[in-house]
């Protein structure tokens, strides 16, 4: 008698073990597990129009350690003489499941304050991109 009771309670367990271990899984993998990136409204320049600095948010899951962002920036006149176009050196981010402000310094010439186009993808196991209209600030100093 004691040898079924034993046998039904390690069947059960044998049962109610995967299922635990599954749903476990399930909220591992929620809304945490997907990369994500937005690109400031505002972004400032240097004097000198060369280096444009774009602000974002960012999140990934802590799988990889780090990510990638690269940003592109466009203005066209009248916000500037001439067409201007720069990006980034490659940013690595911090992967930790948690959100993240970061800045990236975009390289070009001719940027002024205005108006501008940016884009940014965020490769981090996955792919995650932004673009939007943002304003190009003066750098206060």
């Amino acid at each position: 008698m004691k040898r079924i009771r034993l046998l039904v309670l390690l069947s059960a367990l044998a049962i109610a073990l995967p299922i635990g271990v599954l749903s476990g899984v399930a909220k591992a993998g929620g809304t945490g597990s997907t990369s994500s990136i937005t690109i400031n409204q505002n972004a400032q320049y240097d004097a000198f129009g060369g280096l444009v600095h774009v602000g974002m948010r960012v999140r990934c899951p802590a799988y990889p350690m780090f990510g990638t962002i690269t940003v592109t920036v466009k203005q066209d006149p009248p916000e500037t003489t001439v067409h201007a176009e720069g990006t980034n050196l490659v940013k690595d981010v911090v992967c930790d499941g948690q959100t993240h402000t970061v800045g990236a310094s975009v390289l070009g010439e001719n940027f002024d304050a205005g108006r501008a186009y940016a884009t940014a993808e965020f490769v981090s196991g996955g792919t995650a991109t932004d673009a939007r209209w943002i304003d190009i600030i003066v750098m206060p100093g």
